[in-house]
């Protein structure tokens, strides 16, 4: 499993947050720096307070737990816009700890028979599914802090490519890479991204459209518990 580089953290699903107010002044955007990938939120109140003329930029405030809507996560579950999920070929440590936000996996009916290896912290968790010639990586963390208007991140985010998944609308921000695709949204309260890389990335087709990877994003179905 590739390492995430916390460097790359606001860059992705901070888009989502821009998506519905382009136009408007810009706020403090709520990332998740442990992820390559996220924003679920805008805080003016935990904005960092302007530094002087000749002092150094404020560091940035530590990393807060955002709230899980777990009555939702049950609620979706109830009325089938969450499905519960369990591959075939699962590995992981029994001893691991639970996380504190949903863990959500694809089960798009091609990768069933994936072997799935899932990792899991105290606040987040990460899982590596590997069929064939495709790798796909999910990673889901609640760890957050806040960018400032004027971080330089803030106009990377604001030219992601974005939509919304088919189903329940959730926004999503997407990325073109090397191997495939990244993909990343918020959901109960959480951030969640999905990567996926191909062999031939030049030839396959899951690599070249992102039609393959939104749909596993609009196939997220729960693992583990529904409660905290």
């Amino acid at each position: 499993m590739r390492v995430l580089p916390i460097a790359l953290a606001a860059i992705y699903i901070a888009a989502v947050a821009c998506t519905s107010s382009a136009a408007q002044p810009a706020k403090p955007v709520t990332v998740f720096p442990n992820l390559p990938t996220h924003t679920v939120a805008t805080d003016s109140q935990m904005a960092a307070p302007n530094a002087g003329p000749n002092l150094p930029p404020p560091p940035p405030p530590p990393p807060r737990l955002t709230p899980i809507d777990w009555q939702q996560v049950r609620e979706a579950v109830k009325a089938r816009l969450l499905e519960r999920v369990k591959f075939r070929k699962m590995q992981f440590d029994a001893n691991a700890p639970q996380p504190s936000l949903p863990m959500l996996l694809p089960f798009e009916a091609s990768i069933l028979d994936a072997v799935v290896r899932v990792f899991s912290q105290a606040h987040s968790y990460s899982a590596s599914l590997r069929i064939g010639d495709l790798s796909i990586e999910v990673h889901g963390d609640r760890r957050a802090m806040v960018i400032d208007p004027k971080n330089p991140l803030q106009d990377i985010i604001r030219n992601k490519q974005a939509g919304k998944l088919a189903g329940t609308g959730i926004p999503f921000a997407l990325d073109k890479t090397e191997g495939g695709f990244d993909l990343t949204f918020g959901r109960f309260g959480a951030a969640y991204l999905i990567s996926i890389e191909c062999r031939d990335v030049e030839h396959d087709g899951r690599c070249v459209k992102p039609a393959f990877i939104q749909a596993l994003a609009e196939k997220m179905g729960l693992f583990g518990k529904d409660t905290p």
